[in-house]
């Protein structure tokens, strides 16, 4: 695996070469103290993880990665960062798959590395692994981004309201977890629902993240987008019924079908195509994109395992089972019966129907 460290603080990079030295792995590290210089390095050979300072001279971290993106998209992008700007957030939100804070301790930034490199062992199919890489932004559904945008926009509306919509839809509170769900804004625990990750970013914060999306936002007022958010949220109601619980189970049912946002497997047969694992690909897709966001790995295994439970490890009806049923039964899917049977829980699925009519009708009022 090659991986490529920049920082113009030549003392920062001999630090973590000290580090690998102490590291049992088979990396072939190389170092740039530049932009250009990593750009050239990269030209005579890709790197399969870039982890860049933010602020260089002439080519900061930000410039970079957006590069990199644009020629090797399969890349994972790492950024490092002391900033506190707003400003430096957006666009280091808009290229890196993960942010971590500085100072950053070298045995925590090679762990995150790891676990990166771990995620590219998902899927042998270059074309997936370049698809997922190119997306910094999903788009948004219309009705949803624009209500958000006038609630912002209103000083007298309560974070909750805000929180509220902004958890129904798949792709803001994709990218708001994300954010949340860092090494740079995190406080030593996971978020798993977008009311507590608002909470921790800050409403100036979220506002700058939500406007940021609105060239994406307009450019895609197709109505497959509306009807994916809406089926998403009744997935996600749903959800909290079935389990009881608020957070992880719902957060995972919404954002269960989220890889049918990325174009290039929009039109594509995502349902029966499978990776090695033998998961639909657009279960690992989505899996694998929000692994690389940084989310916490509960919510990845139970969008990885949502259309096939019984090929997951645990045989237990828990979070996985729930987000499984939930999502099925919103999108008129096919439900795993022999793992229901299983799992003790068949049942309840008269039951699970009636939670699913009426939950229908509530968000239909």
């Amino acid at each position: 695996m090659q991986v490529m460290f920049v920082d113009d603080e030549s003392r920062v990079l001999s630090g973590i070469e000290r580090a690998l030295m102490m590291q049992d792995n088979e990396w072939e590290c190389r170092f740039a103290t530049s932009g250009q210089e990593a750009l050239a390095m990269l030209e005579d050979e890709p790197a399969d993880v870039v982890i860049s300072d933010m602020r260089m001279p002439f080519m900061d971290g930000a410039e970079l990665l957006t590069q990199v993106r644009n020629r090797w998209p399969s890349t994972i992008r790492i950024i490092l960062s002391g900033y506190s700007e707003p400003s430096a957030t957006l666009r280091m939100v808009d290229v890196a798959h993960r942010f971590v804070a500085k100072p950053c301790d070298s045995s925590v930034l090679l762990t995150m590395v790891a676990n990166a490199l771990a995620l590219r062992d998902m899927f042998q199919d270059p074309i997936v692994v370049e698809a997922v890489g190119r997306i910094s932004r999903l788009p948004a559904a219309p009705k949803v981004f624009t209500e958000v945008c006038r609630l912002l926009a209103d000083p007298s509306n309560d974070t909750r309201h805000i929180a509220e919509l902004l958890g129904s839809d798949p792709a803001l509170s994709a990218k708001i977890m994300q954010l949340a769900n860092s090494a740079y804004f995190t406080r030593g625990s996971h978020v798993h629902d977008v009311v507590n990750a608002i909470t921790r970013l800050g409403l100036d914060q979220v506002k700058l993240l939500v406007l940021a999306s609105q060239v994406f936002a307009d450019a895609k007022t197709d109505p497959y987008v509306d009807r994916l958010q809406r089926n998403a949220l009744l997935a996600s109601t749903l959800a909290a019924r079935i389990s009881g619980h608020q957070g992880l189970e719902p957060t995972a049912a919404l954002l269960a079908n989220i890889a049918r946002l990325i174009p290039e497997l929009r039109d594509s047969d995502t349902e029966t195509t499978t990776t090695r694992g033998n998961t639909p690909l657009h279960a690992a897709v989505g899996a694998y994109l929000l692994a690389l966001w940084g989310l916490p790995m509960d919510i990845v295994e139970a969008v990885a395992h949502h259309v096939q439970p019984s090929c997951c490890a645990d045989k237990t009806f828990g979070v996985i089972g729930a987000v499984h049923v939930a999502v099925a039964l919103a999108n008129n899917g096919v439900l795993d019966m022999d793992y229901l049977e299983h799992t003790g829980v068949l049942n309840q699925l008269p039951l699970w129907q009636q939670m699913l009519a009426h939950t229908q009708e509530t968000l239909d009022d």
